[in-house]
């Protein structure tokens, strides 16, 4: 008879990634991932070999795993119980009519932040971005907007999400910053994501009191100026508690 209490393969394998996704830290390497998990390291090798084919994980390149496209799009799909993406793109492009610049959705799937949704301006000159690429939270205004409604731990796992040398380091010296988005009610970025682009964003918060997405706007500066950035955060914070309160 064979042994029921003995994981299968497959059990083995969602364990994996279960762990890989939300053990502390994470994203591990394989020798950390290996640790944690409780497994010789040649079998989680093959496992999360199996799960970057698959499309699952993928693997940065400082070698530490994260969410793959297949996972975020799972893990999209059942958030939307919580916050539809619809009614994020919708956003995306109400504040595109209103500003005539790019709009984007972010939210947090495990320990990182994806774009979820977009408007592009109509302006030949813009940010140019994709649903699904990964936003750093540390240089632009959504991540920004974002981990100033989190709590450390949570600050801390996405830093380390960005595959960052020293999220410690990193957040301490994010702290005015974080501190001066929570007391205004958004964050911004003056060509630190990239050099020329402008962007205000604000957090969606949710039930708990957490950021769990945000909307930013963003164009180039010598068209978005300092004014008209400032004038666009009203529209930006409304949108934003409005998805809050559709939950």
């Amino acid at each position: 008879m064979a042994d029921t209490k003995s994981p299968s393969y497959m059990g083995r394998i969602l364990n994996l990634l279960e762990t890989s996704v939300v053990a502390e830290g994470a994203p591990l390497t394989l020798t950390e991932l290996a640790a944690v998990a409780g497994a010789p390291l040649s079998t989680v090798s093959r496992l999360t070999a199996q799960l970057i084919e698959w499309g699952f994980l993928d693997e940065t390149d400082g070698q530490r795993f994260v969410p793959g496209r297949r996972l975020v799009a799972m893990a999209v799909a059942v958030s939307e119980h919580l916050y539809s993406n619809d009614r994020f793109q919708q956003a995306a492009r109400l504040l595109a009519g209103l500003t005539g610049e790019s709009t984007t959705a972010g939210r947090i799937v495990g320990n990182n932040m994806y774009i979820i949704a977009r408007t592009d301006s109509e302006q030949p000159l813009r940010a140019v971005s994709r649903i699904g690429e990964r936003i750093p939270p540390e240089r632009s205004a959504l991540g920004k907007a974002v981990l100033s409604h989190l709590p450390r731990a949570r600050q801390l796992g996405l830093l380390a999400g960005a595959a960052l040398e020293d999220p410690e380091a990193v957040l301490e010296a994010m702290q005015p910053e974080l501190e001066e988005a929570r007391r205004v009610g958004y964050a911004v970025d003056e060509e630190t994501y990239d050099i020329g682009l402008r962007c205000r964003a604000a957090a969606v918060i949710g039930p708990d009191g957490e950021a769990v997405a945000g909307l930013s706007i963003s164009g180039p500066a010598a068209r978005f100026t300092y004014e008209l950035a400032e004038e666009s955060v009203a529209a930006l914070c409304r949108e934003a508690a409005a998805i809050r309160n559709l939950r």
